[in-house]
């Protein structure tokens, strides 16, 4: 594997519809996961530019909410069609800079774009109503109207995805926003914002503050003129941003941890099963909220499934994200993420957990320098390891056996998560049973297609506050407004 090479990037905030350094001119390196090298720079945003941001987003808001929902789906459009143009770039930077294979990088682009053309179709379908009143000179009607300046706060893991699940019932419904994007990735988030607007989002409607997640996050949340925070992060910090946000009583939603369970009854198509649970649970080396974190497999079957699993998992191939762009997995994306995988391992191991395969970095030279971590199955897992208690965040999959599919749905639910649950089997009586006991906010039955424009995407319990997806969410950047009339 031969390293490729490019020059750096270097991007400054994006205010008003300009590039503009912070106010004291500081910045921060960005460098790649996979080689240590310099990917580019951002400027690191202070309070002062945070409050600059809001000021530009609220003065957009008064021109941006008086559009029409008709008006506001044709700007889109143009605007995600110039984006789709820019998606090699875009994606490049996702690439080198969080460390996900160019394919899937791309992909991630192309996929925001078509989540901002959902929600800017599903904007002029927000129907207001009337209702029969006490008395026939009275009229009552029932509207809605943009919330106002929206802060968006987003993780690293899919950067420019998570982001347009905001961004997009945002535009849509006439909210402007101010967009952090997270500290170890900024430049993919930073250059789709930026190519919106350059395909005629106008000026102020979007803004980028980057830099420290704790300094700007902090002074959106608590900003007078920022009316809603939508985040998603872990579970610790969207408690974090709840709190502040009572304050001021803040519209708020929250997409958080997932620790996300499937159970494989002994009826299920092992090969289905197998190929989901090695895409759920590997994909972007475990990095996801949705990716599946603990298998419980009825133990006439464990033995087989484990195998299929394992066949499949040493077969994918591990790259550098740029160079070997068709490459199922790159690097993790931070050295925090690593240690928590290697934690989680050594721990379960020192309960009497066997390694099946990984474990640790892949063999060979173009590895040593780069965050690379080998799909790693664990069997002999038990309720004490860290594993089945807290989200590994990794390419790590723990394998538990049970014996009734009561048993396994207890185990399943017995976690502070709630976000996704997976469940194969071939069976009515278990379909329906699984899915209507297991608590989680989306259950999969033999399928991983866990985020989809069209279906609302709600964690239970710890896991989340709202929801995303759907149009459904469009009513999080909304207000109702009731209006009584004696005529």
């Amino acid at each position: 594997m031969t390293p490729v090479f490019f020059p750096p990037l270097h991007e400054g905030l994006w205010i008003g519809g300009r590039s503009e350094p912070s106010s004291d001119a500081k910045t921060l390196e960005i460098r790649s996961p996979g080689n240590g090298s310099l990917v580019g720079s951002v400027a690191a945003g202070t309070v002062a530019d945070v409050d600059r941001a809001v000021n530009a987003a609220s003065e957009a808001f008064q021109s941006w909410s008086k559009l029409t929902a008709y008006e506001r789906e044709r700007i889109i459009r143009q605007a995600t069609a110039h984006v789709r143009t820019r998606a090699d770039a875009i994606g490049l930077a996702m690439a080198r800079e969080q460390g996900k294979p160019f394919k899937q990088s791309r992909s991630e682009v192309i996929g925001s774009c078509d989540t901002l053309d959902y929600f800017a179709a599903e904007g002029v379908r927000v129907e207001g109503y009337s209702s029969p009143t006490e008395a026939s000179d009275l009229r009552s009607w029932v509207g809605y109207q943009p919330i106002g300046v929206c802060a968006l706060i987003t993780p690293w893991n899919y950067p420019v995805s998570l982001l347009s699940w905001k961004l997009g019932p945002a535009l849509a419904t006439g909210c402007t926003v101010v967009a952090k994007p997270p500290t170890p990735t900024p430049l993919s988030p930073l250059a789709f914002c930026r190519a919106l607007s350059e395909g005629g989002i106008p000026a102020g409607v979007i803004n980028v503050v980057t830099g420290s997640g704790a300094l700007l996050g902090e002074a959106l949340v608590q900003h007078p003129k920022v009316a809603k925070v939508a985040m998603t992060g872990s579970t610790a910090t969207g408690k974090r941003i709840l709190t502040a946000a009572a304050q001021s009583l803040k519209k708020v939603s929250l997409e958080l941890g997932g620790h996300c369970p499937a159970v494989v009854c002994a009826d299920a198509d092992l090969d289905l099963a197998a190929r989901m649970i090695v895409y759920k649970g590997f994909r972007n080396c475990g990095q996801s909220c949705s990716s599946i974190n603990r298998v419980y497999v009825q133990a006439s079957v464990h033995d087989e499934l484990v195998a299929r699993v394992r066949k499949i998992a040493e077969a994918m191939s591990i790259g550098d994200a740029v160079a070997e762009p068709d490459a199922d997995l790159g690097p993790m994306t931070t050295e925090d993420g690593v240690r928590t995988v290697r934690e989680h391992i050594r721990d379960a191991v020192a309960q009497g957990a066997t390694i099946v395969c990984g474990g640790g970095k892949p063999a060979g030279a173009k590895y040593v320098q780069g965050r690379y971590f080998s799909p790693t199955i664990l069997t002999g897992v038990t309720a004490q390891m860290r594993v089945i208690s807290e989200e590994t965040f990794g390419p790590l999959v723990p394998f538990v056996r049970f014996a009734t599919l009561g048993e396994a749905i207890t185990a399943a639910n017995a976690t502070a998560y709630g976000l996704v649950a997976y469940v194969f089997t071939r069976d009515l009586t278990a379909t329906v049973t699984a899915s209507e006991a297991l608590e989680a906010g989306t259950v999969c039955v033999n399928n991983g297609a866990v985020n989809t424009n069209y279906g609302p995407y709600s964690g239970w319990k710890e896991s989340g506050y709202g929801l995303e997806l759907s149009r459904r969410a469009v009513f999080e950047y909304l207000k109702t407004k009731h209006t009584k009339i004696k005529i």
